[in-house]
């Protein structure tokens, strides 16, 4: 048997083998254990463990004290919104994100709505590990409380941070991708609010994943063809737990996960070089995420602010720098104004306005900053020394301009990037990289894996 993934992103692994019910209770009782507010907001996505892993959490939650604000199937951005809106102590989503079907996890919030940092993980861990939990007698258990509308808030914030009579005017046809995930609760609703004629792909929630949980180009020829078939200004897909968003063109060509932030973040610069011009806005994104978001940075006279990889850590720059968007390449949109999370919701809405604003379509606007050539690839971590590989990787490249080893081993050049790093959410590592070619980016790529493979 495996152990799970323990990262700022949460606890997760396979459920039977890596992630077993037991751990599922004591991870909850040690992360309720560590809170002075014992109200917590709770929400899962469409697994079908998720009925068993929510009993457990629940379980866990009443047996130290703790009072369940119940938000029912939500997406996790909505989780995090409502945990802060509620006034909790904090909140627990019951979902593994873009992992398959078997895998389920647990996602701890604080009470500002935002996933633990590394610190706080820290102390959530020390207490799993002591095994002593603030177990409490029968006249001190918890309750669980249904929250009445837990999406409405989440909506009318997003729809509040946009300029909702224009893109209704638009009425734009659109199709949405939701992987029978649970966006479905969510998303359709918002679109519907945006004037949007709206499509939907995988929207059944009783049904299993219907494609690959990561929204990737190679996975959403469901969603082209829905774009082309009804004449459609845009396509979106997201995740199971809708906090990773990826777009498709009006033609229905699916344009890569990353360049979900770059689009959404020139648009957010655009908007506020209208009001504040004098005071250009620092983007922030992780290590692995492309660099047309320097471009984009350097077009306004700014800059990126680079993070290791995970939510946490963005979110954590975000709020030190004071900028006014940032996220990862995996489509994770982090705006400020309406939540600090990856958002798929935001990140419909900004890339809605966008299109209105500049009268352009999807393709336009996505030519309007050069699309680099990424890989991505990722090899079975078990029996390798990353110490070994990444000193046999510093000495294996030639004009090299910069070593990163913030967060694994980024390696830069003039013009492209190899990075590698051990995953915080399935036991491989990733080896990526980018060029102004394909070929340069996949000879980097392939370099690199064989020397992981030594």
């Amino acid at each position: 048997m495996s152990k799970p993934m323990i990262s700022v992103a949460g606890i997760r692994g396979t459920v039977g083998d890596s992630f077993v019910p037991e751990e599922f209770l004591k991870f909850t009782s040690a992360y309720v254990s560590t809170l002075s507010n014992r109200t917590i907001a709770l929400g899962a996505d469409t697994r079908p463990s998720g009925d068993m892993v929510r009993h457990l959490v629940l379980a866990g939650c009443f047996a130290t004290g703790c009072h369940v604000l119940d938000l029912g199937i939500c997406p996790t951005p909505t989780l995090g919104f409502m945990v802060k809106k509620l006034g909790a102590g904090g909140g627990i989503a019951v979902t593994a994100s873009h992992n398959p079907l078997d895998w389920n996890a647990l996602k701890f919030y604080s009470p500002e709505g935002t996933l633990l940092t590394a610190a706080e993980m820290d102390a959530v861990l020390d207490r799993y590990r002591s095994g002593h939990f603030d177990y409490q007698s029968c006249r001190n258990l918890g309750a669980m409380e249904k929250v009445k509308e837990p999406l409405r808030p989440h909506i009318e914030k997003v729809l509040g941070a946009v300029d909702v009579a224009r893109i209704r005017a638009a009425r734009f046809k659109v199709a949405v991708d939701l992987c029978n995930g649970a966006g479905i609760t969510l998303l359709p609703e918002l679109l519907a609010e945006l004037g949007c004629e709206v499509t939907t792909v995988f929207g059944d929630p009783d049904k299993a994943f219907e494609r690959v949980a990561e929204p990737l180009v190679e996975h959403l020829g469901a969603l082209g063809g829905a774009v082309r078939s009804n004449g459609a200004a845009i396509g979106f897909a997201v995740d199971p737990d809708a906090d990773r968003l990826a777009l498709a063109d009006e033609t229905g060509r699916a344009i890569g996960e990353e360049r979900t932030l770059v689009l959404a973040a020139r648009s957010v610069l655009q908007k506020r070089a209208l009001t504040n011009p004098a005071s250009p806005s620092p983007l922030v994104a992780n290590l692995s995420t492309t660099r047309a978001m320097d471009d984009v940075a350097a077009e306004f006279g700014t800059r990126v602010e680079r993070t290791r990889i995970g939510e946490a850590y963005v979110v954590e720059r975000i709020l030190s720098c004071g900028s006014a968007i940032g996220g990862e390449g995996n489509g994770g949109v982090i705006y400020p104004a309406t939540h600090l999370g990856r958002d798929s919701a935001t990140g419909i809405a900004l890339m809605l306005e966008a299109l209105t604003v500049s009268g352009k379509t999807v393709s336009q606007l996505n030519s309007e900053v050069q699309d680099y050539a990424m890989v991505k690839n990722k090899v079975g971590i078990e029996g390798k020394e990353l110490h070994r590989i990444f000193v046999r990787l510093c000495v294996s490249f030639t004009g090299v301009t910069a070593f990163d080893d913030t967060d694994g081993l980024k390696i830069s050049f003039d013009h492209s990037w190899v990075h590698v790093r051990a995953s915080g959410t399935e036991p491989i590592l990733r080896v990526y990289a980018e060029a102004p070619t394909i070929a340069e980016a996949k000879g980097l790529a392939d370099k690199a894996m064989r020397i992981t493979q030594m």
